[in-house]
C-alpha cells in the first residue's frame, strides 16, 4: 500500500538539500526569503497561474510546504528546438507581468519585476517535452526584466556551446527574446555577461573550478559574438 506520509527525496535539476516529496506536495527547509517566496507565489496563485508550484504554509517541522508539479526536471543544460524556447519565453513574461504587480513603489530602471533569479531549464518541470512550470524561488527578489532574461537566455540556449554555430545561436536568441516582448536586445547581452561575471565569481568562492572556468568560457565567446547577437 502507498504511503502518502512516505518522504521522498527530490533529484534533478537544482535540487536544494533536504526537499522531499510526501503525497502531492513538496516539504523543503525554510529560507530568510520563505515569507517573501510564499506571498510571491501566493499572488501567482491567486491570479491564476499555474506555472508554479502553490505556496501552502508550514508543516509540523516547519518546513514551507508546497504543491507537487509532476513532470519532468533536466539534470542539465541541452538544446531545445524553437517551440521550446518560445513556450520559456512565455511563461517567463507571463511571470514577470504577474509579480510586477507586488511591486510596492513605482518601477524604476532597475527594478519592474520580481526576478526568478535563476532561470535555468534545470528549474523548469517539462511535460510532454514542454516546460509548463517553474520552480525553486527562493533566490526570487525585486529586480529588472533583462537581469532575469540574460541568464534565461545563456541558458536555454547554451550560448557558448562548440556544437551550434553563433549565426544560428543569434537566430535563436532573436527569438527566444521576440517571444518574451518587447525588451532592448543590447541591455539583455549586458545583462547576460554581468551574470556570467557573477557566475565565475561565484565558482571561486566556492572552489568550483569546473563552474569558474565554464562560465569565463561562456563570457569569451558571448563578447566575441556580442555585435553578431545584437545585430550590429
Amino acid at each position: 500500500m502507498h504511503d502518502d506520509r512516505a518522504e521522498i527525496p527530490l533529484r534533478g535539476g537544482r535540487v536544494t538539500q533536504g526537499v522531499v516529496r510526501v503525497g502531492d506536495t513538496v516539504r523543503r527547509p525554510p529560507t530568510a526569503n520563505s515569507e517573501f517566496v510564499g506571498r510571491l507565489l501566493q499572488h501567482l496563485a491567486a491570479k491564476g497561474f499555474g506555472g508554479a508550484p502553490v505556496f501552502l504554509g508550514s508543516d509540523e517541522r516547519g518546513r514551507d510546504v508546497l504543491t507537487f508539479i509532476d513532470g519532468e526536471v533536466p539534470a542539465d543544460l541541452g538544446f531545445y528546438d524553437d517551440e521550446t524556447l518560445c513556450k520559456a519565453a512565455f511563461l517567463i513574461r507571463r511571470f514577470h507581468d504577474l509579480s510586477a504587480e507586488l511591486l510596492v513603489a513605482p518601477a524604476v530602471a532597475d527594478i519592474e519585476v520580481i526576478c526568478h533569479n535563476d532561470l535555468s531549464p534545470c528549474n523548469f518541470v517539462f511535460s510532454a517535452g514542454m516546460p509548463v512550470a517553474l520552480i525553486d524561488f527562493d533566490a526570487a527578489a525585486p529586480g529588472s526584466r533583462v537581469h532575469d532574461l540574460g541568464y534565461a537566455a545563456w541558458l536555454w540556449l547554451n550560448l557558448g556551446s562548440p556544437e551550434m554555430a553563433a549565426a544560428d545561436q543569434r537566430r535563436r536568441l532573436a527569438l527566444f527574446l521576440e517571444a518574451y516582448g518587447t525588451v532592448d536586445h543590447p541591455s539583455v547581452l549586458a545583462a547576460m555577461l554581468t551574470r556570467q561575471t557573477m557566475l565565475v565569481e561565484e565558482g571561486r568562492r566556492l572552489g568550483n573550478e569546473a563552474m569558474a572556468s565554464w562560465a569565463a568560457d561562456s563570457i569569451e565567446w558571448t563578447r566575441r559574438y556580442e555585435n553578431l547577437l545584437v545585430g550590429a
